[in-house]
C-alpha cells in the first residue's frame, strides 16, 4: 500500500486499519504491507488511514505537523480448495486395490469447513506403485506385482483452486496362515487334558491380530487375539470346523481353515489278560478308547511276571514267563 505523492511529510508515513479489520489471518505492517493466509472466503471491506511520521515519532525534524488521510478498500477472497484424504490405504502383491481421493471447497479454515467438490487429478511428481494407476476423478486402481514404498504427489484442481498432498503407498506380501493343526494328525486334543497350540503368520506388516472368521471353538477352549494361540481344556469330543484370520497392522487380512479333533478321554478298554504258560511264548495287546497319539504305557502299580515286559510304545505285553504264579 503505498500514499498518494506530495501528501505530508511523504515518505515518511504510515499505516492502520481503523473502525473495521482485514480479513481473517490478514495482518498489515505500518509500512502498509499486508500480508498472511486468509482463513475464510467472502469480500472484507476495510478503511486504512495514512499518516504523517512526525519528529515527535522518531520521522524527520521538519516534520512537525501531522497530516493524515483515509480510504476505503476491499479485498475478495475465493473459496479454497483442499484434498481431504490425510493418507492412502496400503496394498497388497497380486490383490485388486483401490481407494478414491477427495477433495472440499474451503469456506473457512478454522475449523475447515466446505462442501465436498469434485477436482480433475494428475500426479504431479514421484511413482506409482508398478500396476497402480491415478484416474482423473481421483480413483487410485490396479493389482501390483512389486512389494515397497512409493511416495508421490498427486494434483487436485476445480478451476483456478489447486491442492497438492504427498502420500506414500506401502505394498506388502500377502498374509499367509498356517494352521496349528496339521491334517494327518488326528485327533488334536482330548477332553479335559489342557492343551495349547499357536497359529502362524507371514507377510504383511508388523504385529498380527488374531480372529475367528467362521465356525467356532470347542467349550472350554479359546484364543489369544495377540498371539494366535488356541488353548484350554476341551469339555466335549467331536470335530470343530473353523476359520482362523490374521490381520496385520495395515489392515490386510490373511484366513485359513482348520479343524479341530477332539478326542474322549483316554481310557484302558482291556479288562481282562489271558493266561500265560510257563515256559511259553506270551503276547497279550491292549486296547485303548480315546487319547491323543503316540501313547506311552507304564506300570503303575505291582510287577509283571519275570520274563514279560510291557512296551511303552504299543502297550503290548510279551515274553517268556519263568515263574508260575
Amino acid at each position: 500500500m503505498e500514499s498518494e505523492e506530495g501528501s505530508g511529510c511523504e515518505p515518511y508515513d504510515w499505516f492502520e486499519i481503523v473502525n473495521s479489520s482485514l480479513p481473517a489471518g490478514l495482518s498489515m505492517t505500518r509500512d502498509g504491507l499486508i500480508s498472511g493466509i486468509p482463513t475464510g472466503a467472502g469480500l472484507t471491506r476495510f478503511w486504512v488511514w495514512n499518516h504523517d511520521l512526525t519528529a515527535a515519532e522518531g520521522g524527520p525534524s521538519w516534520c512537525q505537523r501531522e497530516d493524515r488521510s483515509e480510504r476505503e478498500f476491499s479485498i475478495p477472497i475465493d473459496p479454497g480448495l483442499s484434498i481431504i484424504n490425510p493418507s492412502v490405504k496400503p496394498a497388497t502383491v497380486g490383490q485388486p486395490y483401490t481407494d478414491t481421493l477427495a477433495t472440499k471447497q474451503v469456506v473457512s479454515l478454522n475449523p475447515l469447513t466446505g462442501p465436498d467438490v469434485q477436482a480433475t487429478w494428475s500426479l504431479q511428481s514421484g511413482a506409482l506403485p508398478p500396476g497402480i494407476t491415478l484416474s482423473t476423478a481421483g480413483v487410485l486402481s490396479g493389482t501390483t506385482t512389486a512389494e515397497g514404498s512409493y511416495g508421490f504427489v498427486v494434483k487436485a484442481q476445480n478451476g483456478s483452486p489447486v491442492d497438492t498432498e504427498t502420500y506414500t503407498l506401502t505394498v506388502r506380501r500377502p498374509v499367509v496362515v498356517k494352521s496349528p493343526f496339521a491334517p494327518a494328525q488326528r485327533p488334536n486334543a482330548e477332553v479335559g487334558v489342557r492343551f495349547a497350540k499357536t497359529a502362524t503368520a507371514t507377510g504383511g506388516s508388523g504385529a498380527y491380530t488374531w480372529s475367528l472368521s467362521s465356525g467356532a471353538l470347542p467349550s472350554g477352549v479359546a484364543l489369544d487375539a495377540s498371539k494366535g494361540t488356541l488353548s484350554g481344556t476341551p469339555r466335549a469330543a467331536g470335530n470343530f470346523a473353523f476359520g482362523l484370520s490374521a490381520k496385520d497392522a495395515e489392515g490386510r487380512v490373511g484366513t485359513v481353515n482348520a479343524s479341530l479333533t477332539v478326542a474322549p478321554r483316554l481310557a484302558i478298554k482291556t479288562l481282562r489278560l489271558k493266561a500265560a504258560k510257563l515256559a511259553r511264548t506270551y503276547r497279550a495287546a491292549l486296547v485303548t478308547v480315546g487319547g491323543v497319539a503316540p501313547l506311552k504305557w507304564s506300570v503303575v502299580r505291582g510287577k509283571l511276571p519275570s520274563g514279560v515286559r510291557l512296551s511303552q510304545k504299543l502297550g503290548t505285553l510279551a515274553g517268556t514267563p519263568r515263574r508260575i504264579g
